[in-house]
């Protein structure tokens, strides 16, 4: 009762019976001149009201919303739209929202009458969300807002929010809380681990394969049944009622495999890499012959860095049970990661052939072709794979690096934000959308997102490597070797996705790097022998060969040396923009974004940022020379056009020297 009181609460709820009873009838039924959200993942049931309508409809991928309409989340369901003005939505179960306004320039306005949302944007002034307790105005920050039956709680993850209603106002800033009741004003909270209130917002990897028509039967004695219905629930991030169905199952039967291998699953997402590996165990234990045990311990070993013993895991998977369409796509994935991109791909499309209706088996086969640069290919089994699990992140994630490489860096960057915000705690994800960022020119933004993913996997050497460039580019070299002696320093952890072999490739481009950032600082002695260590580390490197090249291009009597290590960078790069060597113009340019991992594989896409574009590099130089008798001049000039398209990558140039007065 004292909720229906409130003034605020009146005046949503006012506002929501005009849009929804007041407007004409004809009106309701003509679709609007421009839609402001679209729907990106729907799980479970998750309906929709028309402005002006009464008839609830389900929601399905892709649908858009006008200014009016309403969206309701039902009980273990989940959902997420995006904003037309690039902001992402992610909404808890048992969320009711309406689209109120957007206009030009002015923050989107969104009621939140009931439920969480998780709130994802990088514009400023992007959306202002109306609760019956208290309004936020969000400025491009992101963070959750959960509306209970007495209060609003807000949790600012990065940015900043104004909370107000009519009892007073209050700023929250990254990593603060506060809560609004009746009548008071807003009052900061103290949680000590915020981004844990979007739990509900994780995504839990598939460990159980059940067929097509193998669906047990409901029945809460069955543990099979209690398995299955956990596994489900998982996959729209309801882990406390998956747990209460995995312990009464294994109440059931101490013994069941399947239930220690959801609960690895859990631990793993969880970043428990040790009771992650416990409960493999136990689930290899309970059951020997089971294929889905062997899948959960290889997710467990590969949280514990152990490469080999997963993919060693998922080939006795697929020995165990050869028709398991899950395994199968768990061995394209760790292929992979090996390097072995046409065992990769064999192994998707046998997961495919297996059960193209399991989302991760189109997932694995898109990121098969994407590793192959088939962008087409990759394209089309992303969208598949979305359709059938639409808050995958890896999915949109792939999507959008496709896009990327096929040169849509503005269409590509909106999927990532859309992975980040179906994902939120990604730590891969968000290197990621901090690098595209960083090749959109949106500076800051960039830099957030690696300061997230530094905080979400503090082991993980990507963001470090990725934010060094940045700096470097934005002149900052003596920050810019420090966080690539970090990157260095962590470098070995890659190997939770990366084989030895591709662990000393990374350490050599990482070595290439670190090398032009103490040529910048004007240490080349020190910048030569990093040089020199990258190509004995890894001898294949291309951008470790084009620093030496560099470098000695300013060296006295080292042409035959500067020749040799730059036709050896031209026969071992891939295609790139890097262009042909000026000889006027800073030799830099083009290549500190280039920098980087060479070998696609499995979570790591830095090749693919090397997309269809072209790029233009030109110099010159005056001179003038006053000898009393007369005046000498001097003019050069250099132009290089480089570029990439689709497998073709090239590079020209040509220079021009003009001199006057000279006899």
């Amino acid at each position: 009762m004292k909720l229906m009181k409130h003034p605020a609460y009146m005046i949503v709820l006012f506002t929501t019976y005009y849009l929804r009873f007041m407007l004409p009838a004809e009106a309701a039924d003509k679709p609007c001149d421009q839609w402001v959200a679209r729907a990106v993942s729907v799980q479970g049931i998750v309906e929709a009201r028309k402005a002006g309508q009464t008839l609830w409809v389900q929601v399905k991928l892709n649908d858009t919303f006008c200014v009016g309409d309403m969206i309701r989340v039902q009980e273990n369901s989940r959902a997420a739209v995006a904003l037309r003005n690039e902001t992402n939505l992610s909404m808890d179960q048992l969320t009711t929202i309406t689209f109120v306004e957007m206009e030009g320039k002015k923050p989107f306005l969104l009621d939140l009458l009931s439920g969480a949302i998780h709130f994802f944007s990088r514009l400023p002034r992007s959306i202002k969300v109306l609760t019956p307790f208290v309004n936020a105005s969000v400025e491009g920050t992101e963070g959750l807002i959960r509306v209970g039956e007495d209060n609003t709680i807000l949790s600012i993850f990065e940015g900043k929010v104004l909370a107000a209603n009519a009892a007073g106002s209050l700023i929250l800033s990254g990593g603060q809380s506060a809560v609004a009741e009746t009548g008071k004003a807003p009052v900061l909270r103290i949680v000590v681990r915020p981004r844990d209130a979007v739990h509900w917002a994780l995504y839990y990897l598939p460990v159980m394969y059940v067929p097509p028509g193998e669906v047990p039967k409901e029945d809460m004695s069955d543990p099979r049944f209690l398995a299955y219905r956990a596994s489900q629930l998982l996959a729209v991030g309801r882990v406390d009622k998956a747990s209460a169905d995995i312990e009464r199952a294994l109440s059931l039967d101490p013994t069941y495999s399947d239930a220690f291998a959801l609960q690895s699953i859990i631990s793993v997402v969880h970043n428990n890499r040790e009771k992650a590996f416990n409960s493999a165990q136990k689930a290899i234990e309970a059951g020997p012959n089971s294929a889905t045990a062997r899948i959960a311990m290889s997710y467990a070993q590969q949280a514990n860095f152990d490469l080999e013993g997963a993919r060693a895991s998922v080939i006795e998977a697929v020995k165990l049970d050869p028709k398991d369409a899950l395994a199968w796509a768990r061995l394209a994935e760790l292929w992979s990661s090996f390097g072995r991109l046409g065992k990769a791909l064999d192994a998707a499309k046998k997961a495919v052939d297996l059960d193209p209706s399991l989302s991760r088996t189109q997932m694995v086969l898109g990121f098969a072709y994407l590793t192959q640069v088939k962008t087409k290919a990759s394209r089309a089994a992303f969208e598949k794979a979305i359709e059938l699990d639409q808050a995958d992140p890896l999915s949109r994630l792939g999507l959008g690096l496709a896009k990327i490489r096929d040169g849509d860096l503005k269409a590509g960057g909106r999927e990532i934000e859309i992975a980040a915000s179906l994902d939120p705690n990604n730590s891969l994800v968000r290197s990621y959308l901090g690098k595209t960022y960083y090749e959109e020119k949106r500076t800051k933004l960039d830099e957030r997102e690696y300061e997230i993913a530094k905080k979400l996997d503090p082991l993980d050497p990507t963001p470090w490597f990725y934010d060094a460039i940045r700096k470097q580019t934005v002149n900052r070299p003596v920050e810019a070797l420090h966080d690539l002696q970090k990157s260095i320093e962590l470098n070995d952890n890659r190997a939770v996705y990366r084989s030895n072999l591709q662990l000393d490739s990374d350490l050599a481009a990482r070595s290439a790097s670190i090398a032009r950032i103490y040529n910048d600082l004007g240490f080349q002695q020190r910048g030569l022998f990093e040089g020199w260590m990258s190509v004995n580390t890894d001898p294949s490197n291309f951008s470790a060969h084009r620093f030496l090249a560099d470098t000695y291009a300013a060296l006295p009597r080292h042409k035959i040396a500067r020749v040799s290590e730059l036709l050896q960078s031209q026969l071992l790069q891939p295609n790139n923009i890097t262009p042909i060597q000026p000889a006027l113009a800073e030799s830099n340019l083009f290549l500190i974004s280039a920098q980087g991992a060479a070998d696609l594989s499995f979570r790591e896409f830095n090749p693919l940022f090397n997309r269809d574009r072209a790029a233009l590099q030109a110099s010159g130089l005056y001179g003038e020379y006053d000898n009393k008798s007369s005046t000498r001049d001097a003019w050069a000039g250099e132009g290089i056009v480089s570029g990439i398209y689709k497998k073709l990558s090239f590079s020209a140039g040509g220079g021009v020297l003009i001199q006057t007065g000279f006899e």
